[in-house]
C-alpha cells in the first residue's frame, strides 16, 4: 500500500509539474509519466507524452529508442522504424533533418567520430596481413633447398 500511495504522490507532483513548471521541469516530468503509463499498459499516453517532449526539442538516442520500442509493442511497425532509424542517426552524430548521404554531399564531416572508432582495427588487420605475409616469406625460404 506504501507503494502505491508514494507512486500516485510522484504523478501528482509530475501533473502539476505540467501545469506550472518551466520547460525542464516538464521534460522530466513527461517521461515520469511516460514511464508509470508503460508500465500500466497504457502505451497510446505513453507514446503522446514522448512525441510532446521531442516537439519541445528533446532529441536523445535514449527517448527515441524508446518510442520506437513503444510504436512496436503497438504494432506500428512504420513508426518503430523510422524511431529507431532516427535514434541511430542521432547517436552518430548526423543531424535529423539530413540523410548521411545528404551530409556527405555537402562536405560535412559526419563520419569522423566512425573513423575513429574503427582506425584501431584497420591499423590491427594491416598489422596481421604483414606479419601473415612475412612469415609465408620465412617459410619459403626456410623450405627452398
Amino acid at each position: 500500500m506504501h507503494g502505491v500511495r508514494a507512486d500516485e504522490q510522484r504523478i501528482e507532483r509530475w501533473l502539476d509539474v505540467l501545469r506550472d513548471g518551466d520547460v525542464p521541469d516538464k521534460i522530466a516530468a513527461r517521461r515520469g509519466l511516460a514511464r508509470v503509463f508503460e508500465q500500466r499498459g497504457m502505451l497510446e499516453e505513453a507514446i503522446e507524452l514522448l512525441e510532446h517532449n521531442i516537439d519541445a526539442g528533446v532529441r536523445s538516442a535514449e527517448t527515441l529508442r524508446w518510442l520506437s520500442r513503444l510504436y512496436q509493442a503497438q504494432g506500428d511497425e512504420a513508426r518503430s522504424l523510422e524511431s529507431a532509424l532516427s535514434a541511430s542517426r542521432q547517436q552518430l552524430g548526423w543531424p535529423e533533418s539530413e540523410s548521411p548521404e545528404t551530409a556527405e554531399i555537402q562536405g560535412e564531416p559526419t563520419r569522423t567520430r566512425t573513423i575513429r572508432l574503427l582506425t584501431p582495427y584497420v591499423v590491427m588487420l594491416v598489422g596481421l596481413c604483414i606479419t601473415i605475409a612475412v612469415t609465408l616469406w620465412v617459410l619459403m625460404s626456410l623450405l627452398k633447398p
